[in-house]
C-alpha cells in the first residue's frame, strides 16, 4: 500500500515536472512578440515632388544670403512618434521625408557656429499635414523601441505651410532665435 502510495506521488512529480518542462521549453522557442518593439499603427510612406519641393528654393537663396550653407541634405530615416493622448504609433518614412542640416559661416561669441536642421514631412493635403501637425505637438519621438522613445530634449518647433510639415531643431538654447526666424521664413512662402 506504502508503495502504491509513493508510486502515484513520483507519477504525479514526473507529470508535473514534464509539464512544467513543456512551458519552459515553449516558451523559447514560440515566444509573443516583445511589447517593447514599437509596431506603428499608423504607417505613411511619404513621397517626394520635385515641383514641390521647388518652393523651398527661396528658403535656400535667404540662408546663402545670410551665411548660412547647406552642411548635409539627406533623406531621413524613418522617424516615428508615439502620442500619448490616443496611444498609438505613428511612424513616416519615403523618398519624402528630407533632412536639410544648415551652418552659419560666421560665429557668434568668437568660437559657436550656429547650426540647426529642418525636417520636412511633405503630406497629400493641407488638410491631412495640419492633422499630423497637431500630433506631432510635443510628442515622444521614437526610434525603435518604446524604450527609445522621448520628448525632443533639444530646442525645436513645429509648423505647416500648405501641405508641408516643417521640423526645425537646433542643438542649443542660444540658437533658438534661427529657428524661430528660419520657421517665419517657411511660414511665409507661397505654398
Amino acid at each position: 500500500m506504502i508503495g502504491m502510495k509513493r508510486s502515484k506521488i513520483l507519477f504525479f512529480q514526473c507529470v508535473l515536472f514534464l509539464i512544467l518542462l513543456l512551458i519552459i521549453i515553449s516558451y523559447y522557442f514560440v515566444q509573443p512578440n516583445d511589447t517593447k518593439t514599437l509596431l506603428s499603427n499608423n504607417e505613411l510612406t511619404l513621397e517626394f515632388d520635385h515641383v514641390e519641393f521647388a518652393k523651398l528654393n527661396p528658403l535656400f537663396t535667404i540662408m546663402d544670403k545670410d551665411g548660412f550653407y547647406l552642411q548635409s541634405d539627406d533623406e531621413f530615416d524613418p522617424i516615428s512618434f508615439y502620442n500619448e493622448n490616443s496611444k498609438q504609433y505613428y511612424s513616416f518614412n519615403g523618398s519624402g521625408l528630407k533632412s536639410f542640416k544648415f551652418k552659419s559661416k560666421t560665429p557668434i561669441n568668437g568660437h559657436y557656429y550656429p547650426d540647426f536642421s529642418v525636417i520636412i514631412l511633405p503630406f497629400d493635403s493641407k488638410n491631412e499635414a495640419e492633422k499630423y501637425s497637431k500630433l506631432l505637438q510635443k510628442q515622444l519621438f521614437c526610434n525603435r523601441t518604446i524604450d527609445e522613445c522621448e520628448l525632443m530634449k533639444t530646442p525645436y518647433t513645429l509648423i505647416t505651410n500648405g501641405h508641408f510639415v516643417f521640423i526645425l531643431n537646433t542643438r542649443a538654447e542660444m540658437f533658438r532665435g534661427y529657428i524661430e526666424k528660419y520657421a517665419k521664413v517657411l511660414q511665409d512662402l507661397p505654398m
